[in-house]
């Protein structure tokens, strides 16, 4: 998972908590983040040379930090191109 993620990105829950990369994939990997569908509702891409923006809505099914739901949720992230990959870098 490293690979895709910047090694700068930050991610923030819907609580505001906020996590390095590395803080985030030891959670999905000590089971404390286990996500087990993402419905995607409605997206768009553009594409700039190496730079892509996408805003995303989705409906996450999970159980994070001991509590199980579905949540719809709205995001931009941002791409860039590197090595022929596309990794988040916000």
């Amino acid at each position: 998972m490293e690979r895709y993620f910047d090694k700068n990105l930050t991610f923030t829950h819907m609580s505001g908590k906020k996590q390095t990369r590395e803080e985030f994939i030891g959670e999905i990997m000590n089971g404390t983040l286990n996500y087990f569908k993402v419905d995607t509702k409605d997206y768009s891409i553009s594409v700039d040379g190496d730079t892509s923006h996408m805003k995303v809505t989705h409906t996450l099914t999970a159980k994070v930090y001991g509590i199980s739901g579905s949540w719809t949720m709205s995001g931009e992230n941002t791409y860039k191109k590197r090595d022929g990959i596309w990794v988040r870098v916000r």
